[in-house]
């Protein structure tokens, strides 16, 4: 599955378990980041007892309603007790958001598997 727009990529590939953030995600509040939300929900309702993993390397610029929708979806990944998912975020540690973004979500899911390269 993929969403995709001339200023960003969001590409879900169930058979490896990876999503794909590429671009610039700069949309306008929480009604506008709704279809992405669904996308990373439906992908953690089906990697149920297995692995996600989130690729950020590629996004070079995220907004406030951008980070609250991701800390949105790791909040809702620890509310589901049924859903025993390991999340990894994959993160460029060149970006400054990135690394500070991560180290949050981390403080909001201890088991969180974050990775800079």
């Amino acid at each position: 599955m993929e969403i995709k727009t001339e200023k960003y990529n969001v590409i879900y590939n169930s058979e490896i378990a990876k999503m794909t953030f590429k671009g610039s995600l700069l949309l306008n509040g929480a009604k506008e980041y709704e279809p992405i939300l669904q996308l990373l929900n439906m992908a953690a309702e089906q990697q149920q007892a297995n692995t996600l993993t989130i690729e950020l390397r590629d996004l070079r610029f995220l907004n406030s309603s951008g980070i609250n929708m991701m800390t949105k979806f790791v909040i809702n990944v620890c509310d589901i007790k049924a859903l025993e998912l390991g999340l990894i975020i994959v993160g460029d540690k060149k970006i400054a958001w990135q690394e500070k973004l991560l180290k949050n979500l981390r403080r909001l899911m201890p088991s969180l598997v974050v990775k800079l390269e």
